[in-house]
């Protein structure tokens, strides 16, 4: 793999990092206000909620290892 092309692999990788961590502030916001306030909303899905949690852990610790993988091919690239 050419280094050009790891490094524009690796700025996707960063968008992508960026949008994710969006919607973990969204998450996290949810979740502080649902704690807070101690109240149970019927409109709130519990399970959908831990699921979108657990996503988003997952999408960033492959994120995570992408990046890792490119950092790789770039130095092997020298």
């Amino acid at each position: 793999m050419n280094k050009e092309l790891a490094q524009y692999i690796n700025t996707l990788l960063a968008e992508r990092e960026r949008e994710v961590e969006k919607q973990q502030v969204e998450y996290n916001s949810v979740w502080s206000i649902r704690y807070e306030e101690g109240k149970t909303n019927s409109n709130f899905d519990a399970e959908k909620f831990t699921v979108m949690g657990q996503e988003l852990s997952w999408e960033r610790s492959m994120i995570y290892r992408c990046q890792k993988a490119m950092d790789y091919f770039e130095e092997e690239d020298n």
